[in-house]
């Protein structure tokens, strides 16, 4: 079906995986599929794109994407250009809302799933919602809730399909520029599509991206920025979970952070707790435990300089006991 279109996350499989089942359901070609991240550069380059792709009566899905204040502005745009048009937005989500978000974002769309949901990812939601039903999918699906919900399954092979997802996918989301990510995320969907989990490119590349992961979280681990409620690491390029979860687990503390020195942003992942307010804080969103920030390297400097990563550090903790304490 050529008139509908998908925006979905960059940064996992359950944003792939989401749009790879939209796709299945009702035949669209990858190239209608476009991937984001939380970063305003990289939404600025979806919303680009769109405006290439417009079309009369569109359907446009949405799906495993939040939103922060700093992009309410740019996705309102997107809908309601397809609105103007006579067009249709579904909206498939599973992170926490606000009520500006519901209000702007939600509001305007024809179908929205959307809001903190602890049992079903967005995957899963599409899976249901469009009535997919097949073994390989029925599979799929359940290796990507074991993924988004950081849970590890009993099963090698399915462990090992979820490491493979994670290290390609942070390999594409890192390595080059947007179109770059776009198309190597549209490799992935192709391949889901064509019932498949993995082909020689993907495992390729994430056998590449793990041993150049392991070093650099290693060397990150070297240098941690403790406060009381977290510790915080700096590093190039590495897979966000394994280094939060690293960073957890040297430090003691409930909060692992990592932020990344080329892009400027940051990850967090929790034990416990509700930490998806100060994600939004800091200009990103996600889950409770599970989140995404940013700070921008112009105006910190690059974190080039240990003091640069101080005040970062201050200044998150800062933000932690104004939301919480």
């Amino acid at each position: 079906m050529q008139n509908v279109f998908v925006i979905s996350h960059s940064s996992d499989i359950d944003g792939v995986g989401s749009a790879a089942l939209i796709g299945a359901k009702y035949g669209v070609p990858s190239k209608n599929m476009l991937f984001t991240n939380y970063s305003k550069e990289s939404v600025e380059y979806v919303e680009k794109e769109m405006k290439k792709r417009h079309a009369q009566g569109m359907t446009l899905f949405l799906a495993d994407l939040g939103v922060n204040e700093r992009i309410i502005g740019n996705f309102l745009r997107i809908i309601n250009s397809v609105k103007r048009s006579n067009g249709t937005v579904i909206w498939f989500d599973h992170h926490p809302w606000t009520k500006e978000s519901i209000r702007k974002l939600a509001g305007r769309c024809d179908v929205a799933i959307v809001g903190e949901n602890k049992d079903y990812c967005a995957t899963e939601i599409a899976y249901k919602e469009l009535g997919l039903r097949n073994w390989f999918l029925d599979r799929f699906v359940g290796l990507v809730h074991y993924s988004d919900f950081n849970l590890k399954p009993k099963d090698v092979k399915t462990r090992r399909l979820i490491g493979t997802y994670a290290l390609s996918i942070a390999s594409y989301e890192m390595k080059g520029p947007r179109s770059y990510t776009n198309r190597m995320l549209r490799h992935i969907v192709d391949v889901i599509s064509s019932s498949k989990f993995t082909d020689k490119r993907i495992e390729s590349d994430a056998r590449r991206f793990d041993m150049l992961n392991k070093k650099r979280t290693n060397d990150m681990l070297k240098e941690l920025y403790i406060r009381r409620d977290f510790a915080l690491g700096f590093s190039n390029d590495v897979q966000t979970t394994d280094a939060c979860m690293r960073i957890i687990e040297r430090s003691n503390k409930n909060i692992g952070m990592y932020i990344n020195l080329r892009t400027g942003t940051g990850h967090l992942r929790a034990l416990k707790g509700d930490y998806s307010e100060l994600a939004r804080k800091l200009g990103g969103g996600g889950h409770p435990k599970a989140a995404g920030f940013y700070f921008s390297l112009k105006e910190h400097n690059g974190f080039r300089k240990k003091i640069d990563r101080e005040k970062v550090a201050d200044l998150i903790q800062s933000t932690i006991n104004e939301i919480y304490d």
